[in-house]
Order: structure tokens, then sequence, then C-alpha cells
């Protein structure tokens, strides 16, 4: 698995979280996804995480989902 696989997958899964939560407003969990899924190369998968926890984070849920899934030693969304 190459690093821009890792961090698509990375990616992915915050977005579910984030769904589950109920972060997303109707049609916006579909819209990252897309984002995610059309990112060709790291540096696009690190702007799109930085733009969707900009976006988000006044958002409830949001810092329990990053709470919960970052290692506190690496500070890496696990």
């Amino acid at each position: 698995m190459t690093l821009t696989e890792a961090y698509r997958e990375d990616l992915r899964e915050l977005v579910d979280l984030l769904g589950e939560r109920g972060v997303f407003r109707p049609g916006e969990r579909e819209a990252w996804m897309e984002g995610v899924e059309e990112a060709d190369h790291y540096s696009t998968l690190k702007y799109t995480n930085e733009s969707l926890l900009e976006a988000m984070s006044e958002r409830d849920g949001v810092d329990e989902v990053i709470t919960e899934h970052t290692n506190p030693e690496t500070k890496q969304f696990v």
C-alpha cells in the first residue's frame, strides 16, 4: 500500500465516522467522499483533509471523532 492509498483510506474512514455522528448536512458526505476519491496525489489528499477539518470544525461531534481516533503519542488519525 502506498502512502497515497493509506491516506485515502484514512480519509474515507474519517468521512464515514463524521457521517455516522451526523456532522454532515444532506449531500455533504457524498461530496467530501467524491473529493477523496478524485484526489490523485498525496498533497491533494492532505489539502482535502485540511479543508474538511476546517469546514467542519464548528459542528457538533467533530471534536469527539478526532479525539477518539487520534493516537495520543503520534497525533495521527487512526
